[in-house]
């Protein structure tokens, strides 16, 4: 395979890997529920992102760009499995435990991002999929648009739509698990 003059040479393919390879892993477990399908996808966009590099008109897309391979990639699984991809672990996205956290503390946040996850799972594919790329992975949504394929006005709107939802639920799930300790 020849280099892509455009991007530099393979060690600049290899940094971009070491960046983006685990949080496009992340963004599909979360999707998928499953590790080795994340894994096996996220290899995928990195292929055929090496491969389709030509079409890349913005490096600064380079990551929603790849964000959207990887989209697309889930989108044809989902299409020859014809399932449904159910919201995963949010846990893996929930920062980690302080080394002096206290016993409770750690016990409080771990029933705390069950109820995170909760809630996260009863919003809308197109919510979930903002949400991750806004909170977790930290994208601006003139990215998230472009992942996606949408407009920024959608992203907004999804963004605004999920955060209500969640709060509204979250508020719901914390009213729940508080009655239930008294």
């Amino acid at each position: 395979m020849a280099n892509h003059t455009e991007f530099g040479d393979d060690s600049l393919w290899s940094l971009a890997i070491q960046s983006y390879y685990p949080k496009i892993v992340n963004y599909i477990y979360f999707l998928t529920g499953d590790r080795l399908l994340a894994e096996d996808i996220a290899q995928e966009t990195f292929a055929k992102g090496f491969l389709k590099f030509h079409q890349l008109k913005d490096l600064d897309k380079f990551f929603p760009w790849l964000l959207s391979i990887a989209i697309n990639i889930i989108r044809t699984q989902m299409e020859r499995n014809r399932r449904s991809i159910p919201a995963a672990d949010a846990e893996l996205y929930i920062s980690r435990f302080a080394v002096d956290e206290s016993p409770a503390e750690l016990l409080e946040r771990q029933e705390t991002a069950t109820l995170v996850k909760k809630a996260i799972r009863k919003l809308s594919e197109q919510q979930q999929q903002v949400i991750i790329m806004r909170y977790y992975l930290d994208m601006k949504e003139k990215d998230i648009a472009y992942a996606l394929g949408v407009s920024t006005g959608t992203v907004k709107k999804q963004l605004f739509r999920a955060r209500s939802k969640l709060y509204n639920d979250l508020h719901h799930l914390f009213e729940n698990a508080g009655g239930q300790n008294e």
